[in-house]
């Protein structure tokens, strides 16, 4: 892809968001960076611009996004413990998404990526992973002329996480050793937030191929992200 005028992402505070972000200032393809979301970020750069908005008003999203930014990139996500409920899981995962990409093309993105889950179906049983599913539903009828979804497995965030998961620092490490042995290209290998980052990257500024939705799958993650 030549380089895009601009690009605007939500969820640039979190693990794999900000890792996206920094990878962003890098791209000398890149030109301006719009970030929205519920606080300003930590962050100084010619290239940024980061807002505050209410991520579920379509309307106030759009009001933020410079006319034809060619490139929207999602990375909101959050637990089901860390919201609360499933209605407050919800607003989050699949409401705030949907919104932010109807508000996105309506200022002429042509290209989207979402970073979705292993596993999301609609209609699985799994509300996790039906809210998962939905979004994507929802975000694919929207049109887009390019659409990218990656669903990564468990997200090794290699200790940086702000908040403290119990099950997640028991569960990783067995993990590690167990797929350093049946390999890293397993579905369910865990994957490095950097390298889920860098495929982000990768994907929103290449060249598209000729299907108008790709899905990119937790295994090859591991090799678009090196």
């Amino acid at each position: 892809m030549a380089r895009v005028a601009g690009v605007v992402i939500v969820g640039a505070s979190g693990v794999v968001g900000r890792r996206v972000l920094h990878h962003l200032l890098t791209r000398d393809d890149v030109g301006r960076i719009v970030a929205l979301g519920r606080r300003m970020l930590p962050i100084g750069d010619e290239k940024l611009t980061s807002k505050i908005v209410d991520l579920q008003a379509a309307t106030a999203i759009a009001a933020e996004i410079p006319d034809g930014t060619p490139v929207a990139i999602c990375c909101l996500g959050t637990t089901l413990k860390r919201a609360g409920s499933k209605d407050a899981f919800r607003a989050v995962d699949r409401d705030a998404v949907v919104a932010f990409a109807e508000a996105a093309l309506k200022k002429g993105a042509e290209r989207f990526v979402l970073v979705s889950s292993v596993g999301a179906n609609p209609r699985t049983r799994n509300f996790y992973l039906r809210t998962k599913g939905e979004t994507e539903e929802a975000v694919r009828r929207l049109g887009y002329p390019q659409l990218t979804v990656l669903r990564p497995s468990f997200i090794d965030d290699e200790g940086t996480r702000g908040e403290y998961r119990a099950g997640e620092r028991l569960t990783l490490p067995l993990a590690r050793i167990v797929f350093s042995v049946l390999g890293k290209t397993s579905r369910y290998a865990p994957v490095r937030a950097d390298v889920i980052a860098k495929a982000v990257v990768r994907l929103a500024l290449d060249d598209a191929p000729a299907q108008r939705v790709r899905i990119v799958e937790s295994e090859q993650l591991h090799t678009l992200g090196e």
